[in-house]
């Protein structure tokens, strides 16, 4: 009894002893997938005429897993520029229909399991490849610290920050490939920049995805000196906005939203509650109450064009489906 007694225990204790080391094992091998799960990342960076912006830009991206250029360019500059001085960068003739389709054409043909974008003119820290990638292995969506050190409250300039999060700017943001090929990618309707990164982060949100902050994945976006004929045309570039409105909500009139976000920010701007490149929203605002017969004429003619093209699309979906 006392040897039947003794073995039982033996046998007892190798049964909890392998469990144990199953145990240990299972765990161990999790780390490892954890630490290996979705490690190739591919840095997309759309262009459009800036070669000598995206210099500064590849220059920080040395060691990165790999990088596609998507070109709208006209010419060949940047694509010459790329082969002769960054070999190990892919270059990609983009669509030319805007920067949504020409980000959507880089994501398309990454390899890596993970994608981040950064804008031709934005300098990222150097080891901001090491920051994003490390923030997306526990997150499938991140949204890094843009800075403009360049700013100067000039009424011309155009300046972009991110420095809180809650904005998801594409000029830095990570996602997980299969995350961005569910939502369907940026909209390509947007065919100019001004709303397409709006419209995407509701879909997001909307799908109950949260971005996660990284801070410390860093990169300076320059501050844009306008030339008046440009500061103009931003004016009228509104119509983008319109685009967004419709998407999100098709049943309200669009033109009236933007004529109300315009009362509203006149109020902000007059309250004293907008400090932050006051002279340029100043100037922005006051153009926009000079020019408002034409402005708001134009943006109703543009909603008209918008909500056709988007009954056109409904139209269309619905004939494939029959």
């Amino acid at each position: 009894m006392a040897a039947r007694g003794a073995l039982c225990n033996f046998q007892l204790k190798s049964h909890l002893s392998g469990l144990a080391w199953l145990w240990l094992w299972n765990y161990w091998a999790w780390i490892v997938n954890r630490a290996f799960e979705f490690r190739m990342m591919t840095i997309v960076i759309p262009t459009c005429e800036r070669p000598d912006f995206i210099v500064k830009c590849l220059d920080k991206l040395s060691r990165a897993d790999e990088v596609i250029v998507t070109d709208d360019s006209s010419g060949n500059a940047t694509r010459d520029l790329i082969r002769n001085r960054y070999p190990n960068a892919t270059w990609l003739r983009g669509p030319r229909r805007g920067p949504a389709a020409n980000r959507n054409r880089g994501a398309l043909n990454a390899t890596g399991d993970l994608v981040a974008f950064v804008d031709d003119d934005c300098i990222p820290v150097e080891d901001w490849v090491e920051k994003m990638g490390r923030a997306l292995t526990d997150a499938e969506l991140v949204e890094g610290k843009t800075i403009c050190i360049s700013k100067t409250n000039h009424p011309l300039e155009e300046v972009v920050e991110n420095l809180a999060g809650g904005l998801l700017w594409s000029c830095n943001l990570g996602i997980r490939k299969d995350l961005f090929l569910r939502m369907g990618g940026f909209d390509e309707d947007f065919l100019e920049a001004g709303g397409e990164d709006l419209e995407f982060a509701w879909r997001l949100k909307g799908n109950g995805q949260r971005a996660v902050f990284a801070p410390e994945a860093i990169v300076y976006h320059p501050a844009r000196r306008l030339s008046v004929n440009r500061w103009m045309y931003r004016v009228f570039q509104d119509r983008w906005h319109l685009l967004y409105r419709l998407k999100v909500a098709p049943s309200r009139p669009a033109a009236c939203g933007e004529c109300i976000d315009l009362i509203r920010s006149t109020a902000r701007l007059l309250a004293g509650r907008v400090r932050d490149q006051r002279r340029a929203r100043m100037l922005g605002l006051g153009a926009r109450w000079v020019l408002f017969p034409v402005w708001i004429v134009y943006l109703s003619r543009w909603e008209n064009r918008f909500r056709q093209m988007l009954a056109r699309k409904s139209h269309n979906a619905l004939d494939r489906l029959a």
